[in-house]
């Protein structure tokens, strides 16, 4: 499966279609979502019918990227209407979901994460901090070229894609050329004057605005923090059961991984959830500290992601031997890790 397509390559498979439907991995989160939305509102600056569509719901803290777009979820047989399906910020048919039954339809995938599973003809570039960084080329490549105006929406949905996936330029993916995308985007966005969201404002609504019910997670999560490997793996577990006990949903959830990441000492953060659909299904993201691979980790369970953030899914009968999975194979990863030192 070709796997190295340029950006122009990809450029001309977008431009030739005329109905796109754009889709993104499931548990949505800001860089997908800020993508997705934002190759959408170029297709249509280009006179191009463009949906996205998602197997699970857009976050509520990011449906302020809908723009245009009011429904996001997918319906049997919508992709026969439509003459191209890009993927975007998916590095696997695991991630699709429930829409990976469309993996074999897709043309064409925009990615950037450096371990996964190439499964359509793609342009992956694991240097990108994040696909928006990707889209942001491709971005400025079509108002170059005079086929897309500058548009400050656009560039909202882009940033939001960037400063999502660097955590606030935080992680270790930010890069020079992130910055200095972001510097163009901030300027484009910061002199706009048509009443949308400043940089303080779509960074607030990303990081600071949180639910009653997402606080009520995190304590949650605290209360379900457990540390092995000598206190250097650091795991959150949801169950469903927990969730029902605590009146919490998913989307409550989505950002526990940020719990364990920020106790001392930890080198490796888990975050292990029971999916609603099948209980002997969990999905585990993780973090990485330290010179970790925990996207090899996650590779060996079909996963893929980065050097320091990706995740998987595994089957386990409990909460128990779900736990008992990841410990072993992240734990092992820092043993080696450490016998490399």
């Amino acid at each position: 499966m070709p796997n190295n397509l340029t950006l122009s390559a990809v450029s001309d498979i977008l431009c030739r279609a005329q109905r796109v439907l754009i889709c993104i991995h499931h548990n949505p989160d800001g860089d997908a979502a800020g993508s997705a939305f934002a190759l959408a509102q170029m297709l249509r600056a280009m006179g191009k019918y463009a949906r996205v569509i998602c197997a699970d719901p857009i976050p509520k803290r990011l449906r302020f990227t809908l723009r245009e777009q009011e429904e996001w979820l997918y319906t049997e047989g919508m992709e026969t209407e439509y003459d191209l399906l890009c993927a975007v910020d998916t590095a696997s048919v695991g991630q699709l979901g429930a829409l990976g039954h469309l993996a074999d339809k897709i043309g064409v995938s925009i990615d950037h994460h450096g371990t996964g599973e190439v499964f359509c003809p793609a342009y992956v570039d694991p240097e990108a901090s994040a696909a928006g960084e990707i889209l942001f080329d491709l971005y400025r490549m079509w108002c170059e070229a005079g086929q897309l105006q500058p548009d400050a929406d656009i560039a909202r949905l882009l940033y939001t894609a960037i400063v999502s996936d660097t955590g606030s330029f935080k992680y270790s993916n930010t890069t020079k050329k992130t910055m200095l995308a972001a510097a163009e985007l901030m300027s484009e966005i910061q002199s706009a004057t048509d009443g949308g969201d400043d940089i303080p404002m779509l960074c607030h609504r990303l990081f600071e605005c949180r639910t009653m019910t997402e606080l009520r997670a995190q304590r949650a999560g605290i209360d379900a923090l457990r540390l092995e490997h000598g206190g250097e793996l650091g795991i959150v577990l949801f169950t469903q059961q927990m969730l029902t006990d605590n009146g919490l949903t998913m989307e409550d959830i989505a950002n526990v991984i940020g719990l364990p990441r920020t106790v001392d000492g930890v080198k490796i953060a888990l975050a292990i959830k029971q999916s609603p659909e099948d209980p002997t299904a969990w999905r585990i993201s993780s973090r990485a500290s330290v010179d970790v691979d925990v996207s090899a980790v996650c590779a060996t369970f079909g996963g893929g992601g980065h050097k320091r953030a990706a995740g998987c899914s595994i089957s386990a009968p409990d909460a128990e031997a779900a736990l008992a999975i990841a410990i072993e194979a992240f734990g092992g990863a820092l043993t080696q890790a450490e016998g490399c030192e």
